[in-house]
């Protein structure tokens, strides 16, 4: 189930005087529309240059050097596309001696246009500095969508997300200072929504929006987070209880999915037709969760986080009569010794990816962290050793033609969280080598004190401009109404 983290150290063909490399761009499929995937050289012998060259068949050549390996932007550009399709000699010399020799191929398939991602400092309750960005995959070019620095003070946002990869359709949550969910679409508009009506058992969190455009599901979530005094883990994220609404944006109502089941349901994904949500669900939940934690093994008060495990689930939704049938278990958590979170459906409908991890249902701070894949034909699952390391793999996303997936990692150092792109194989399921986000500086990952949370693919530009969007987040809040009514058809 673990993989080690791929170093250059542990690739063949290095000289004496070996360098290190930061990031490692080696032996890896990108798309043709990638930024240059810069490096850094470490550690070369005094006075010896670096140069790292690409090769394709027919002898054509691209190549930069120094200690920083930057490759001129529209050489890269005009490169890559002369070469779709094609693999790529990539080989790196130090002082004219090859130290390292590799082969990256070049995709046929584009990645879609833009990534968006909050950036956070990687702690536990503080939100003083934080916002949500957009980047163009195909350049470095970076801006943000929205800072709290430019809206009301001790302002969070979190849980941004799209329909598919639609730029014009997405969903912002604002907490603390004037709180409300931000919802722009070309069917409904732009509108900030009260989505805590009474009646609501907790708050809307995680979002999934059906492919129509009509619904956004929701888990309404009560999460505590206590820390570890006794334990490897920093600190543990739990529910004291969960459960899923469907939102209707053409009546502003909202309605829950079951009421008075002993379960917790969370983390909702729609199948790409509409006709299925996908969701975590915890069977029997604990009654009181502790004051404090001491450890995994042992909580205050006898509950054991070791034994909480969700489970993969689906339910069938109509559309038309927006009701959803019981749920059915696809995955026994329990049974498995595996507790499921953030299923993701990619766009044909075969595949389904979440992330495990051995207890609970907020991974980001669980080192055992992995990605899983479940092909829903056969409902075979298997860990995604091709794109896993030894520290947690958490949030991730397909792009809208499947052949991409981007997720979170801490592979790095552990600490903070930062987005790999990794080639996906709709045919067999598989991934290419996971590679990180390319900046231009490529110390900058080194030196930017902040995770990337929350990495989705875009298929272009958000056009709303900033001081729209900070009118809609400030302005008038519009009210929903709570139907009470369970919609589980009979």
């Amino acid at each position: 189930m673990r993989r080690a983290v791929l170093v250059l150290c542990a690739l063949a063909g290095l000289c004496a005087a070996a360098a290190r490399l930061r990031p490692v761009y080696m032996d890896v499929t990108l798309p043709p529309n990638i930024a240059p995937l810069n490096m850094r050289v470490l550690d070369a012998p005094a006075g010896e240059t670096a140069t790292c060259v690409y090769r394709a068949a027919d002898g054509d050549v691209l190549a930069a050097e120094g200690d920083f390996i930057r490759f001129e932007p529209k050489a890269w550009r005009t490169y890559l596309a002369r070469h779709a399709g094609e693999a790529l000699e990539v080989t790196l010399s130090l002082g004219g001696r090859p130290a390292l020799v590799a082969t990256n191929h070049v995709s046929r398939h584009p990645v879609d246009a833009c990534l968006t991602y909050r950036l956070i400092p990687p702690g536990y309750t503080g939100f003083h500095r934080i916002g949500v960005y957009q980047r163009d995959l195909a350049t470095f070019d970076e801006w943000p969508l929205y800072r709290n620095d430019q809206g009301p003070a001790e302002q969070c946002m979190n849980c941004h997300t799209y329909r598919g990869a639609d730029p014009e359709t997405w969903m912002l949550h604002l907490r603390k200072a004037s709180e409300g969910t931000v919802v722009h679409s070309p069917k409904y508009g732009l509108r900030k929504v009260d989505l805590a009506t009474p009646g609501l058992p907790g708050i809307c969190t995680y979002p999934a929006w059906h492919p129509s455009g009509d619904f956004l599901a929701f888990s309404v979530n009560e999460a505590r987070q206590e820390f570890y005094w006794s334990d490897p883990g920093k600190v543990e994220v739990f529910d004291l209880s969960s459960d899923l609404v469907l939102y209707s944006l053409a009546d502003d109502a909202v309605s829950p999915v079951e009421t008075g089941a002993d379960r917790f349901e969370c983390y909702p994904a729609w199948s790409p037709d509409g006709r299925t949500l996908f969701t975590t669900a915890r069977r029997t939940g604990l009654s009181a969760l502790p004051a404090d934690v001491q450890s995994r093994e042992r909580l205050h008060g006898g509950a054991n986080i070791t034994n909480i495990y969700y489970d993969l689930c689906m339910r069938t939704f109509d559309p038309a009569t927006r009701t959803f049938s019981a749920p059915r278990t696809l995955l026994d958590g329990a049974s498995a010794k595996l507790s499921v979170s953030l299923p993701r459906v990619s766009p044909d409908g075969r595949w389904l990816v979440f992330a495990a991890g051995h207890c609970g249902q907020f991974h980001i701070w669980h080192r055992d962290a992995d990605l899983w894949i479940v092909d829903l034909t056969t409902l075979r699952a298997r860990p995604c050793t091709e794109i896993n390391s030894s520290d947690a793999e958490s949030y991730h996303c397909f792009s809208s033609d499947g052949r991409w997936m981007v997720f979170s990692s801490r592979r790095d150092d552990g600490a903070y969280t930062r987005p790999y792109l990794a080639a996906f194989d709709p045919a067999t399921g598989t991934f290419g080598h996971p590679f990180l986000l390319p900046v231009e500086d490529p110390a900058e990952h080194g030196r930017r004190m902040l995770s990337y949370n929350v990495p989705e693919f875009s298929s272009g530009r958000v056009r709303m401009s900033p001081r729209r969007l900070r009118q809609a987040a400030s302005g008038r809040i519009r009210p929903t109404k709570w139907t009470g009514n369970a919609i589980i058809a009979p």
